[in-house]
């Protein structure tokens, strides 16, 4: 592609040989040959050779803002020069750079190569790419433009921020027979010592005290605490309603950051934790333990849009069968636009769960971006309050969970809700 000095050379050209064909000149004409001629001949020499690209992240994953270190390695695999070579790497517009530059202006020779790097910082969840690699070459005379671009795509998944949970204040009623963090002074399979018995024929060998029975002679077998696990069931609210307020600062935002941190705590605790997330459609996590339901719970909070007009009346019908019996649910909503609410949680009531409704008030972030009469407030305030009351009538424990609350804050007032 010509350059707009390549396209006035041209004309230029063009308009010499006329005006010369016109009064005769001779040498007009052939300064216009010359430099239609030249334009000809450099569009020859054009092109950027054979370049390859490769680029390294300091992360795959990242938490809200922490910042990602990039770096782009730019070699020239022909053996001609680039010439004037630019190299642009394209960024999503929900990054921002933070220090560096993402392009550069290069001239590699046969064989060399080049790196750029910068360093971007990561404000907003979700999943993302990064590329592909621009190309743009120029000719010596900066007559001819090559643009092309290089399909080298590096994802990445920035997660929801994890804050600190300094206190479990769920627990199940009905504490299952496996290794967990609750500690019950009843002997039963676990981790912690709980007294010394006789041997009984059928107990495990490895139980055996040795100490004791070099000190007494006789064969004694170490009882164990029994532990409890904790099905914790994480319920998500991400209808339409929930993206109200600004981009970094909503109800559903909110409500990815506390259910990625009580799924860190409780899954530190080596307790059970289930998610599911309602909007469009439902999507549901089975509860497990370990790392892998940690990430997993990560991916799927990361990739979440506000979308749908799912009632939670739905949701506890659907996901009722599969809920352990007495195990804790938590339900994070704001309850705005959803009669089915005070429903759903006598049921789950009425089924022996332990529920708290942690709501992000939505009123609140709504004044963050428009005006809303101070009458009116109040008035939207005070049902807003009528709801909730509605709620710890049906038996949940309610937080009422404010834009500038801090989540460890706002989970100590479930106690004196």
């Amino acid at each position: 592609m010509w350059t707009r000095k390549a396209a006035f050379t041209f004309t230029g050209g063009i308009a010499l040989i006329l005006i010369g064909m016109m009064i005769a000149n001779n040498q007009m004409m052939i300064l216009g040959l010359a430099l239609i001629a030249f334009i000809v001949v450099n569009s020859w020499i054009s092109g950027h050779g054979d370049v390859e690209v490769q680029r390294t992240l300091s992360a795959d994953n990242l938490y809200k803002g922490d910042d990602l270190y990039v770096e782009l390695l730019i070699t020239n695999r022909s053996n001609r020069k680039t010439q004037l070579l630019e190299v642009y790497d394209n960024i999503p517009h929900e990054m921002k750079l933070r220090s560096g530059l993402n392009q550069m202006r290069l001239n590699l020779s046969p064989g060399e190569s080049a790196r750029i790097r910068y360093v971007l910082r990561c404000p907003l969840r979700g999943h993302y790419s990064i590329g592909p690699v621009s190309l743009r070459s120029r000719n010596t005379f900066n007559l001819g433009v090559e643009e092309m671009f290089v399909d080298h795509h590096s994802d990445i998944v920035i997660f929801p921020q994890i804050k600190e949970v300094e206190e479990a204040f769920l627990r199940s009623r009905t504490p299952k027979m496996y290794t967990g963090a609750t500690t019950l002074r009843t002997p039963g399979q676990g981790s912690e010592f709980y007294s010394l018995r006789e041997y009984v024929a059928g107990d495990p060998f490895k139980n055996i005290n040795w100490k004791a029975y070099a000190r007494t002679g006789e064969l004694m077998v170490n009882e164990k605490c029994r532990d409890a696990v904790t099905d914790l069931y994480l319920l998500i609210d991400s209808r339409d309603i929930s993206r109200i307020g600004t981009v970094l600062k909503n109800p559903l935002e909110m409500s990815t950051v506390s259910a990625a941190s009580l799924a860190a705590f409780f899954l530190k605790r080596r307790d059970s934790v289930a998610l599911g997330i309602y909007g469009e459609k439902l999507s549901y996590l089975p509860p497990d333990t370990g790392d892998k339901q940690y990430f997993k719970i990560l991916s799927a909070l990361a990739g979440v849009t506000a979308q749908g007009e799912m009632p939670l009346q739905a949701v506890t019908n659907s996901l009722s069968g599969r809920f352990s019996r007495g195990s804790p649910v938590f339900i994070i909503s704001s309850c705005e636009g959803d009669g089915t609410v005070p429903a759903a949680v006598r049921d789950l009531v009425g089924r022996g769960h332990e529920v708290t409704v942690l709501s992000p008030s939505s009123i609140d972030f709504e004044r963050l971006v428009s005006r809303i009469p101070r009458m009116s407030y109040e008035v939207l305030k005070l049902e807003r309050q009528n709801r909730l009351t509605t709620l710890v009538g049906s038996g949940a424990q309610v937080i009422d969970w404010m834009p500038d609350m801090d989540l460890s804050q706002a989970l100590m007032q479930v106690r004196g809700y």
